[in-house]
């Protein structure tokens, strides 16, 4: 690995600073209606691509505490987004899913980053897109 000049860095920050805003902008608009912060919008997509996951599971993905989480998902299901359920194999635990309503946010906030993506992608030749694709899943793919 080669070591990233100050420069390079200071560049990339500012590059990755207007793509967070650019999709902060559209997990915003898709959660207006619902008035989610980030850290419910994101719970909300967990649920929805993992049905039947547990409180614990989507407070390990995103790295805050279960009590956090707890918060989280009680507004979730005050907003009929997400259901608890006690599955019958263990009475103790709890199963989320992602109501229709909820699954629709989800839905909605996938299409803006897409679209997002989409304005991005557009800015580049076809050559160039690939190798942004390339780099960007190289990274996401890295350890460190």
């Amino acid at each position: 690995m080669t070591e990233p000049t100050k420069d390079q860095v200071e560049q990339l920050t500012q590059a990755f600073g207007r793509f967070t805003r650019r999709f902060k902008v559209a997990e915003a608009v898709a959660a207006a209606d619902n008035a989610l912060n980030a850290l419910d919008a994101q719970t909300l997509v967990f649920i929805g691509d993992n049905p039947g996951c547990g409180m614990s599971d989507v407070a390990r993905h995103l790295n805050v505490a279960l009590t956090t989480m707890s918060s989280a998902v009680d507004r979730l299901v005050r907003k009929d987004l997400v259901e608890r359920r006690r599955p019958d194999d263990d009475r103790r635990s709890v199963a989320l899913t992602a109501t229709a309503k909820g699954r629709q946010v989800v839905e909605d906030q996938i299409a803006g980053y897409r679209e997002t993506c989409r304005t991005m992608l557009r800015a580049l030749d076809r050559r160039e897109q690939a190798e942004l694709i390339r780099l960007t899943e190289k990274i996401a793919e890295s350890e460190s």
